[in-house]
């Protein structure tokens, strides 16, 4: 059985903890027990400065949606804006289910005097990423990169309203097949119109 180092053990406590009481409610000593180390004696702050930059690893590694776990760099492996739009759809649809257990922790974060900062810290490489995907289609020709950012804010904006119609119970899931469909190929001809 492989050996999980300090650093993992501490992010995978946190994880758990703060999933379950909060990041407000997590003292560091909460994490170091859960880890399996003694409290206090300085462990933590070999590998962290302070449980914000925890919380921020947390984030980033767990909870957070990156270009390179939504494969964006892969997408013109598909050959066609609409297959492309689809596996966009559809890993969002993974980090919706994916996140649904940090949702309280997402809230509280969002609270939090940094939380906007983390968000937007957080938000940017995907709307870059997303942006450059964006600019490679004909409808994005000639746009300013503002533009751009706005062609993707309302590509995407349909699919993920209907996510969260359905994690708030909102939405019949029967529907979703018809919905991904006809969102994906709508904008495709959109996007790709010359």
């Amino acid at each position: 059985m492989a050996r999980v180092n300090t650093k993992d053990r501490i992010l995978q406590a946190a994880v758990k903890l703060f999933a379950a009481q909060g990041y407000q409610r997590t003292s560091i000593a909460n994490i170091e027990t859960e880890a399996g180390l003694v409290p206090r004696a300085g462990a933590f702050y070999r590998h962290f400065e302070s449980k914000q930059a925890l919380l921020e690893a947390v984030a980033k590694s767990y909870i957070a949606e990156t270009p390179d776990s939504f494969g964006l760099d892969r997408l013109a492996d598909f050959g066609d804006t609409r297959s492309e739009l689809v596996a966009i759809a559809l890993k969002y649809e993974e980090a919706m289910v994916r996140q649904g257990p940090f949702a309280r922790l997402i809230e509280e974060v969002r609270l939090l005097d940094f939380g906007t900062d983390l968000q937007s810290e957080l938000d940017t490489d995907m709307m870059v990423a997303l942006v450059k995907w964006i600019g490679g289609k004909h409808a994005a020709k000639g746009l300013s990169r503002k533009q751009r950012s706005a062609l993707v804010i309302t590509v995407f904006g349909g699919w993920l309203f209907y996510l969260s119609m359905v994690k708030q119970g909102m939405a019949v899931e029967s529907l979703r097949d018809t919905v991904l469909d006809e969102w994906a190929t709508r904008w495709a001809s959109v996007l790709d119109r010359v």
